[in-house]
């Protein structure tokens, strides 16, 4: 495996026999001292999020995984399950590992998904996701006292918060980070 003494944001560590995703990485100096590297990382079998602290220079070990690109199919209540566009071949993820991506998984919508040595390390996301609203109460008049937003369910069955002019049949974009309306669709 390949060391290196600069890790960097997006990279994948493989510690203790474990694959980690570096979310955040900062330095930080302390005068005549070496530099320490505080690293938040995620667990890819876990979703536990660490952070830690290694003083600069120090190698880690980081892994470049395999990209694959594959066909969303369906999920049940454990997992989603994806078909290789290649060999045709299904691979179940858990729910686990895609986390709040799950709920903006489009049926036949590809995507690519990153392994190493054969098994899922994780789903890399769209920032944003095109969904139909298939249900949508209609606004009442006089209802903006607060701010003038209803719940639409859109067609992976994720409820959200969108603007009064939102109806049955739009295509809204929405951030998948957050999960909030972030505008209408072309």
């Amino acid at each position: 495996m390949p060391l290196t003494d600069q890790p960097v944001k997006g990279m994948y560590i493989l510690q203790d026999g474990r694959v980690f995703h570096l979310i955040d990485r900062k330095l930080k100096t302390q005068g005549r001292q070496g530099g320490l590297i505080i690293m938040k990382k995620k667990a890819l079998d876990t979703g536990q999020v660490l952070t830690e602290t290694i003083k600069a220079g120090t190698k880690v070990e980081y892994i470049q995984p395999e990209t694959k690109e594959m066909q969303y199919l369906y999920s049940d209540k454990n997992s989603a399950y994806f078909m290789d566009s290649e060999t045709y071949e299904t691979l179940p993820i858990s729910k686990g590992v895609l986390g709040n991506y799950a709920n903006f998984l489009k049926e036949g919508s590809s995507h690519l998904i990153m392994m190493y040595e054969g098994k899922v390390l994780t789903i890399r996301e769209n920032p944003t996701v095109d969904l139909k609203v298939v249900e949508s109460v209609d606004a009442v008049k006089g209802n903006t006292s607060n701010s003038a937003t209803k719940v639409v369910t859109v067609e992976t069955g994720y409820k959200l918060q969108v603007p009064l002019f939102i109806k049955k049949g739009d295509t809204i974009r929405i951030n998948t980070e957050s999960g909030e309306y972030t505008g209408k669709a072309n």
